[in-house]
């Protein structure tokens, strides 16, 4: 029997969190630990990239009035036509989700076949359980952020007033249950630094 062990097979993480929560600062915080990053939103942008698989169908749903003149699908108009009308965006995200999670599956295959592969995948999807990706992850953690921080901070950010602010709190699903359906909840309503803190431990028992 070989004394040389072989590698662990690493666990997907999916990372999800609402609006200003502060998703974004844990996965880059992670990535500096040594994750391997799959971020939904790049994914999404290869799938109706002009070499992408949805290309083709996403032009055939909203028209060629979406084609910019080098080709590319252009986002802005595409963003017009789908977040004024419910039916649109369910017509877009039927079309990329599944394409998505088949690419994503993919990726975390190829991943944990290489031959030193790292210690965790991390799945980072702010659409992670409205898409229905969560089969594809080990276990979910979830980023929440009290709903006044996440108002000021979006206020601050985005230069919006507070009723914009809240009409994007409002449009997307309930934290509370997300958190609800997540195995692991990262606080987020101080410092950095507390934020940091919280994830050092979440990692060292992960990758113990």
């Amino acid at each position: 029997m070989s004394s040389q062990q072989s590698p662990r097979r690493p666990q997907v993480v999916g990372l999800t969190g609402g609006i200003a929560a502060g998703k974004s600062s844990v996965s880059q915080y992670l990535v500096q630990k040594g994750a391997y990053l799959i971020d939904a939103d790049s994914v999404g942008h290869k799938v109706i990239a002009p070499d992408g698989p949805g290309y083709p169908r996403v032009i055939e749903a909203f028209g060629r009035g979406i084609v910019a003149a080098d080709g590319t699908i252009d986002r802005r108009k595409l963003g017009e036509i789908v977040f004024s009308d419910p039916a649109h965006l369910k017509t877009l995200n039927g079309i990329s989700h599944p394409i998505m999670a088949e690419l994503m599956a993919q990726e975390i295959e190829a991943v944990r076949a290489q031959a030193q592969p790292p210690p965790v995948i991390l799945l980072d999807a702010a659409l992670l359980f409205e898409a229905g990706w969560n089969p594809l992850c080990d276990r979910i953690w979830v980023v929440t952020a009290q709903r006044e921080t996440a108002i000021a901070r979006l206020m601050a950010r985005n230069s919006l007033t507070r009723e914009q602010a809240q009409a994007r709190l409002d449009a997307q699903m309930d934290p509370a249950e997300k958190a609800a359906r997540a195995e692991q909840v990262l606080a987020n309503d101080g410092s950095l630094e507390a934020l940091h803190a919280l994830v050092d431990r979440l990692w060292a028992a992960l990758v113990a």
